[in-house]
C-alpha cells in the first residue's frame, strides 16, 4: 500500500522554499530568493492541511543552499548561501533566529573561510554546529554558547556536495562526492576522520558530483540514494555501523532505484523524509546528462525488505528536483514543495512499532520567586530525539527534526496546543534507555486539563493526564508588605535571570497580546518594504529577483 496526498486548504501566497521544524509545532517557511519568512500553525484539531498562515521576522540577508541546524535551546542557526544576497558567491555570513523574540541575529563570520555556501553540516549531540569545506577538507565546529569557532579534524577530501548521517554512536557517515569515492566517518569524541571505504553501488554522478539524501532508518542501518545512472538505472547502497565508534563499518547493496516509464530516475539533489511506519519518502527524477530531470517522482524505500517502489506523485511535481523541499511534520504527514507556492501533504499507511515511541517518565514543574504557577516544566523520558534526524536533503538543507515537541489535547474541546520545547539534554539520535529530558512552557496555552504527549519524528508517545490550572492569587494577598517588600528588593538587588515579569496580569493574556503586536509590525514591515521597492528600486532588490528565475546551480 502507499500513502495519499491532499493539498493546503489556505495555500501560501507566496513561492516556499526551505522549511524547517520549530520547537512549538510551528512549520518555519523561506520565502524563495527574500529575506521573508512565513509560519504554518495547525488549525484547533492539529491538522497543518487546514493550517493557517502567519508573517516572521526578515533575516538580514537573503540565501539559498546553506548549513543549518536546530539548536539545542531551540533557536534555529543558517550559515552561508551558494546564493545570496550578500553580492558574493558562497558568503560565510550567518545569523541565528530566536523563535521567542521573532529576531535573526547574525553570528561571527568563521575564521579563515571566505567561503561557506552550501556546506555541508550536521548538528552534533552537544549542540554545536559542525560544517565542511567546499575546496579543501578542513571542518570548523560553531559553540552558540561561547559564540565562537573552533578548528575540527581535516577530511581526506573535500566535502563539498557531501550527505552527513549523524549515528546512534555519535559518528557521521559521509561518502565521499570527489575522487577517489570512498566514504569518511567522523567520530565526534576523538575529533577524527576515518576512511569507512567504498560504497557497495556507484552514489555519484562524477560529471555534476552530485549524491542524493542519506537515511538511518529504524533497522540501524543508513540508505544512501544515487546520482548516477549505472547500466541505466539510479543505485542506493547501504551502510551498517561497526561494533564500536570506531570500527569500520561495512557497504551492501541496496536496491535500484524504479524507472518510471522507461526512464532511468535518479536522486541528485533531494529530500528524503523516514515515515512513522519505517519507510522512507525520497523524491527522484529522470537522468540527465550534467543537469537536472524534472518532473519530480516520489518512491517509497522499505529497509524491512530491502526494496524500493513507485508512490503516486502529487500535482506540484513539474519543476526541477533539486527545487525539491519536504519537511516531516508532528503528525507523521509529510509536507512538500518544489519552491512555488502549491504545497501538497503526503499521508502514509501504517503506524509505528511500540519500541520506536518516545516515552514519558516524568513531568516536574519548576517555579520561581513571587509566581503560583510554573515557569517552565522539565520533561524526562526516553527517545525524546527518536531514531534519526529523519527528514534529511543533503549539502543544500538540513531540516532534521530529531528533538522533541510537546502536543497538548484540551479533553473538554479536544483543541489541539504545542508547548515551546527547548534546552534538549541532547540533539544525539537512537538514545535508547538513557533517561533524556527537555524543557517545555505553557504561556500560550488556555487553562485546562490534557492529554499531553511527546513527539519526535513524528512518532508520539502514548499520552498521560496533565492539569494546566490557573495560578493562585498573588503572592503578596499572603504575605505582609513588610516580607514583599524584602523579597522583591532581593530580586533587583541581586538581578532577576528571569527578567521580571507581572505577577498580577495573567501572563497567557500578555503573550498572546506580544504575539499580535509582532505580527502587527512584521506586517507593516512588509508592507513598507514593498512601498519603497515600488518607488525606488534597490540594487539588492534587482539581485534578489535575478537570481529568483530557474537556473543552473553553481558548482564550486
Amino acid at each position: 500500500m502507499a500513502g495519499t496526498w491532499s493539498a493546503l486548504t489556505h495555500q501560501p501566497t507566496f513561492n516556499t522554499s526551505t522549511m524547517f521544524l520549530l520547537t512549538d509545532g510551528r512549520i518555519m517557511v523561506n520565502e524563495e530568493a527574500t529575506t521573508h519568512w512565513h509560519a504554518l500553525a495547525p488549525d484547533d484539531s492539529g491538522s497543518y492541511v487546514n493550517g493557517t498562515w502567519s508573517e516572521l521576522a526578515d533575516m538580514g540577508i537573503w540565501r539559498r543552499y546553506y548549513a543549518s541546524g536546530m539548536l539545542k535551546d531551540g533557536r534555529l542557526i543558517i550559515v552561508g548561501g551558494e546564493q545570496n544576497g550578500d553580492g558574493v558567491i558562497d558568503t560565510n555570513k550567518g545569523e541565528i533566529y530566536d523563535p521567542v523574540a521573532d529576531t535573526w541575529t547574525a553570528i561571527p563570520t568563521p575564521p579563515g573561510w571566505p567561503l561557506v555556501g552550501d556546506a555541508s553540516s550536521c548538528i552534533l549531540p552537544d549542540g554545536r554546529l559542525m560544517i565542511g569545506g567546499l575546496l579543501d577538507g578542513r571542518c570548523i565546529i560553531y559553540n552558540p554558547t561561547t559564540n565562537a569557532w573552533t578548528n575540527a579534524a581535516t577530511k581526506a577530501i573535500r566535502a563539498n556536495e557531501e550527505t552527513w548521517i549523524l549515528q546512534p554512536d555519535d559518528t557521521i557517515i559521509a561518502p565521499q562526492c570527489w575522487s577517489p569515492f570512498q566514504s569518511e566517518k567522523y567520530v565526534i569524541a576523538s575529533d577524527a576522520w576515518q576512511n569507512e571505504g567504498a560504497p557497495a553501488a556507484t552514489l555519484v554522478d562524477p560529471v555534476m558530483n552530485e549524491i542524493g539524501a542519506g537515511m538511518l532508518c529504524y533497522t540501524g542501518r543508513t540508505i544512501f540514494f544515487g546520482s548516477a545512472s549505472v547500466g541505466g538505472v539510479g543505485k542506493t547502497s547501504v551502510y551498517s555501523r561497526g561494533a564500536t565508534a570506531t570500527a569500520t563499518g561495512s557497504w551492501a547493496a541496496g536496491p535500484d532505484i524504479p524507472t518510471v516509464g522507461g526512464q532511468t530516475m535518479v536522486c541528485n539533489d533531494c529530500p528524503a523524509s523516514l515515515l512513522p511506519n519505517g519507510k522512507v519518502l525520497v523524491t527522484g527524477a529522470q537522468f540527465l546528462n550534467n543537469d537536472w530531470g524534472n518532473p519530480i517522482h516520489f518512491f517509497e524505500y522499505n529497509p524491512a525488505t530491502n526494496t524500493m517502489a513507485a508512490v503516486p506523485d502529487p500535482s506540484n511535481n513539474v519543476k526541477k528536483l533539486y527545487w525539491s523541499r519536504q519537511m516531516l511534520l508532528p503528525t507523521g504527514q509529510v509536507m512538500f514543495s518544489p519552491s512555488t507556492n502549491n504545497v501538497q501533504v503526503y499521508t502514509p499507511d501504517g503506524g509505528p512499532q511500540e519500541a520506536w515511541r518516545p516515552t514519558i517518565t516524568a513531568i516536574t514543574p519548576h517555579t520561581f520567586g513571587f509566581f503560583t504557577s510554573p515557569d517552565y516544566y522539565l520533561l524526562q523520558g526516553t527517545q525524546l530525539n527518536g531514531l534519526s534526524q529523519a527528514n534529511t536533503y543533503g549539502d543544500d538543507c538540513q531540516p532534521g527534526t530529531n528533538y522533541p515537541l510537546i502536543r497538548m489535547t484540551d479533553t473538554s474541546t479536544h483543541h489541539v496546543f504545542y508547548a515551546r520545547t527547548y534546552d534538549f539534554s541532547t540533539m544525539g539520535v537512537a538514545t535508547g534507555a538513557a533517561l533524556q529530558s527537555c524543557r517545555f512552557k505553557l504561556f500560550d496555552i488556555p487553562y485546562g486539563n490534557y492529554d499531553l504527549c511527546v513527539i519526535a519524528n513524528g512518532i508520539s508517545s502514548h499520552c498521560q493526564a496533565f492539569a494546566h490550572n490557573r495560578p493562585n492569587k498573588p503572592y503578596f494577598i499572603d504575605h505582609g508588605l513588610k516580607e514583599v517588600f524584602e523579597h522583591y528588593g532581593k530580586i533587583v538587588f541581586e538581578g532577576d535571570p528571569f527578567k521580571w515579569r507581572d505577577w498580577v496580569v495573567d501572563p497567557v493574556d500578555v503573550v498572546r497580546l506580544k504575539q499580535q503586536v509582532k505580527q502587527l509590525q512584521n506586517s507593516v514591515n512588509r508592507l513598507n518594504s514593498l512601498i519603497g521597492a515600488k518607488q525606488l528600486p534597490r540594487v539588492g532588490q534587482e539581485v534578489a529577483n535575478e537570481a529568483s528565475k530557474e537556473k543552473p546551480k553553481h558548482t564550486e
